[in-house]
């Protein structure tokens, strides 16, 4: 495998994640809130999130401190939950279709959807939704210029949305 010349750091709220990480990955593993990163500014040319709108309270805090510690030039890859078909909103049928409930322009923590599935961990923990218009502008807002969307997956409905952005 040929080198890309960067450093992987790694970065999670969860000492439970960070020792998961440790037995597969020699990479240094810090514990922190991306809201609050424990880095200078401008010191990385690739940020990668992966999701985390769903797991973050403040999903635009997160975004303006990965900017922050990014180069100008430096690349942002978003990868994660589509927030329009998949979310506190969205009631799955065995059919393959979604339910999307009137909850969808609801900012914030969702504690509990009675369509969520019983005992999984979006019913133990919560959920944020970050609605469409939402996650986007925190990327304008974060002075992120966005160069391309995606909706990977072959499924008729995605799931997942990825963005990739650089730092002005």
């Amino acid at each position: 495998m040929r080198s890309t010349g960067r450093t992987v750091v790694g970065l999670d709220r969860s000492g439970d994640q960070l020792r998961l990480a440790r037995r597969r990955d020699l990479a240094p593993l810090l514990q922190g809130d991306g809201t609050t990163l424990p880095f200078a500014s401008g010191v990385f040319g690739t940020v990668t999130m992966l999701w985390v709108s769903t797991d973050i309270g403040d999903f635009p805090g997160l975004l303006g401190e990965a900017a922050r510690v990014l180069r100008t030039g430096g690349l942002l890859l978003f990868y994660g939950v589509h927030p329009c078909f998949n979310g506190p909103h969205i009631e799955n049928r065995e059919d393959g279709a979604l339910i999307i409930h009137p909850t969808y322009h609801l900012k914030g923590w969702h504690q509990r959807g009675s369509w969520w599935r019983q005992g999984g961990i979006r019913d133990r923990v919560g959920m944020s939704q970050v609605p469409l218009a939402d996650l986007i502008n925190a990327f304008i807002d974060a002075g992120l210029a966005i160069e391309r969307v995606y909706e990977p997956g072959e499924q008729p409905i995605p799931s997942i949305l990825a963005i990739r952005a650089s730092a002005r």
